[in-house]
């Protein structure tokens, strides 16, 4: 990389993530402002983050279960957690919870609801889904038979595609093997939602319901049927809305205390490290901008207090990864005298090793979080995980670039990047003849006149002298305190 390039490439980086900066909180004030003379809205990026109930509040709704005549209670009751779960996901609600309350009864709590009334109508109203031949006979019911409803494209059109479980499609297939042709009437809580034709025999669970829908009344249709699967009938109690536990003030403070904490560790870096440090000051910075736009991009990102503490500890990580990589070219400076740009080139490389290893060992357990756990666990996991993906970016690509920005203006400076280096001569020689005590100790493995030679480059290689014979030649490492004094 030539002079010229570096300017323009560090003049590019600081020109996007200027930019990437002044978008993330509102200047005006106000949520959003308008794209030129256009129709069109730019929200700012910190207002599209989602919030938990922690920090937003939400509302919740207690229903309880109607488990006479089900055989297994708890399998009925797990299967209509989980569809509950699913119908909420399918509506953007990714941080909701469903828990079972008693033996009888199932708390749904939502965050950031926007359409209270919509969301009640859909959660309040749980249907009974049955499948009905022209003579009104059921033949489908959507608790023990309908698996899923999604929204699809058939030929072009949206359409509506349905999933059933094993006995639900061996009786789908029966169903549509004796109606060919007539119609399968689809109810809703007793009331005809649709009647689609059926076709041709449907053996394989799989069928889709076509007609000239647009997407929103797909979208409606399907989440109807999918809110029919549940295994018991569920009755509403009690629903209410409920306030922040933390609220809009507590969650400034702790976007304060964010920048403070940032502050700081800039500070520690900068101290310890002095060029280096601002180097991973400017890497970290930019970490924190791709990081809050992460959050508001990703979908299944939902802030509260477990998915902070995820972020924070990435952060944490970040840090660490720089600090492994200083330290490495420090001891290749230190300790063998290479030039600064190769000591960088060869930090970075021994250091790889280590962060990789520290940082999968640690994607290995938030994807097993995101996995298993519930679903404020899972906030945590894939904060994380977003998290250490982007701070091993920031640490091997971003820190680097930077390096060899900065290495075009200045490659000699030990002070500059924190490095430590300086040859005691003395400390190559045992007693008082440096040139015999080396002559010695190459005599063991060489001829007279090799040792000869070796001893003219003791000056350039102490290091040397050390490897041939640590017996013989003491290395005295000259030790400095913090500030580069000796």
């Amino acid at each position: 990389m030539t002079k010229k390039k570096a300017i323009v490439i560090a003049v590019i980086l600081a020109l996007i993530f200027i930019t990437l900066a002044l978008f993330i909180f509102p200047l005006n004030g106000q949520e959003s402002f308008q794209i030129g003379k256009s129709n069109y809205d730019f929200y700012w990026i910190a207002g599209s983050i989602k919030l938990g109930l922690d920090l937003e509040g939400g509302m919740y709704v207690v229903y309880s279960m109607d488990l006479d005549g089900v055989d297994d209670a708890d399998a009925a009751v797990t299967s209509t957690i989980a569809n509950l779960e699913s119908l909420l996901v399918s509506r953007g609600y990714t941080e909701a919870t469903v828990t079972r309350q008693g033996s009888d009864k199932i708390r749904v709590e939502v965050p950031s609801v926007t359409d209270t009334e919509s969301l009640l109508k859909l959660l309040g109203e749980p249907a009974e889904l049955e499948f009905r031949d022209e003579s009104g006979n059921v033949l489908i019911e959507g608790g023990k038979h309908l698996e899923d409803a999604n929204v699809t494209l058939y030929n072009g059109a949206y359409a509506i595609s349905l999933s059933f479980n094993t006995a639900g499609t061996a009786a789908f297939a029966t169903a549509t093997s004796n109606n060919v042709g007539k119609t399968l009437a689809i109810y809703i809580n007793g009331e005809e939602i649709m009647a689609p034709t059926v076709n041709a025999a449907i053996t394989d669970g799989q069928a889709v319901i076509t007609g000239n829908y647009t997407q929103a009344q797909a979208n409606e249709l399907a989440l109807q049927l999918r809110a029919g699967t549940f295994a018991v009938k569920l009755n509403p109690e009690e629903s209410s809305t409920i306030s922040a536990t933390l609220g809009e003030g507590a969650l400034n403070a702790s976007i304060l205390a964010g920048i403070i904490g940032l502050a700081l560790v800039i500070v520690f870096m900068i101290v310890m490290y002095r060029g280096m440090g601002i180097l991973a000051s400017l890497a970290l910075m930019i970490y924190s901008i791709l990081m809050i736009y992460l959050l508001a991009i990703i979908p299944w990102v939902q802030l509260t207090l477990p998915s902070i503490a995820g972020i924070i500890l990435s952060i944490g990580m970040a840090v660490d990864a720089n600090v492994i990589i200083f330290e490495r070219i420090r001891d290749e400076r230190r300790l063998f005298g290479k030039p600064i740009p190769t000591c960088v080139q060869i930090g970075f490389k021994k250091a790889l090793t280590a962060i990789i290893d520290s940082n999968v060992t640690t994607i290995i357990g938030s994807i097993v979080l995101i996995i298993l756990g519930s679903s404020s666990i899972q906030g945590f996991g894939i904060t994380l995980l977003i998290g250490i993906l982007l701070s091993m970016f920031t640490a091997i690509v971003i820190t680097r670039l930077l390096f060899s920005i900065a290495l075009q203006f200045n490659d000699v400076s030990d002070k500059l990047y924190g490095l430590k280096f300086k040859l005691d001569e003395s400390a190559v020689a045992v007693g008082d003849n440096a040139g015999a005590a080396v002559a010695e100790v190459f005599a063991e493995n060489g001829s007279e006149s090799d040792s000869a030679a070796e001893t003219a480059s003791v000056s350039d290689s102490a290091a040397a002298v050390k490897k041939k014979n640590k017996k013989n030649v003491s290395y005295v490492r000259i030790k400095y305190k913090r500030g580069g004094k000796k």
